[in-house]
């Protein structure tokens, strides 16, 4: 299985987040596939802030606030290991006003080897685990420049949004376990 540090092992930005869910892994899983941007309150307020550049300048918008984040994030999943983890990657431009130039599709090996100045690298996964009855369920996001100007750049904007970024990630958590823990959830039964 592909994880974070197969696919970037030596991040200059990271974050990461858990919380532990009341509900089994399978429950937990369900609810990560289902998780919408939509369904999260908070989430969806500061996407609509961050989004709101592009929208103003009729730019299309990324489906993901109403899809499924997985599905329709902003990163193509790379590798799942069904019921345990998923590992998502891509090369952006997030710190562009209204979204930065379309990005290349890019396969693990592609991402890994990708290095045109001007992008950066990124990549995030959600890991489950047993835990105390229930589950522990872990996002991490890391991020990798491809030249130093860039580096410098995005270190400015993740000073930024670091704290908006934390918010989202909890409140994403937040709305998995809300559904896993949600009682007569059929895979939790």
């Amino acid at each position: 299985m592909l994880t974070l540090d197969d696919l970037l092992p030596a991040p200059h930005f990271r974050e990461r987040h858990h919380r532990d869910v009341d509900a089994s892994p399978a429950a937990v899983w369900e609810a990560l596939q289902e998780l919408r941007l939509a369904d999260a309150a908070l989430s969806r307020a500061l996407m609509g802030l961050r989004l709101l550049p592009a929208k103003l300048a009729r730019r299309p918008l990324p489906p993901m606030v109403a899809g499924r984040f997985l599905e329709q994030g902003p990163v193509p999943v790379l590798a799942t290991d069904a019921g345990r983890a998923v590992v998502a990657g891509g090369a952006m431009q997030p710190w562009k006003l209204i979204g930065g130039d379309d990005p290349p599709v890019l396969d693990a090996d592609g991402l890994r080897a990708f290095c045109e100045p001007g992008w950066v690298k990124t990549g995030v996964d959600f890991v489950l685990e047993p835990h105390g009855g229930g589950t522990r369920l872990t996002t991490e996001t890391r991020v990798t420049a491809t030249d130093p100007r860039t580096r410098a750049v995005f270190k400015n904007y993740w000073l930024l949004i670091r704290t908006g970024s934390g918010l989202i990630r909890h409140d994403m958590l937040r709305a998995v376990a809300r559904s896993a823990e949600r009682p007569g959830r059929s895979a939790g039964a």
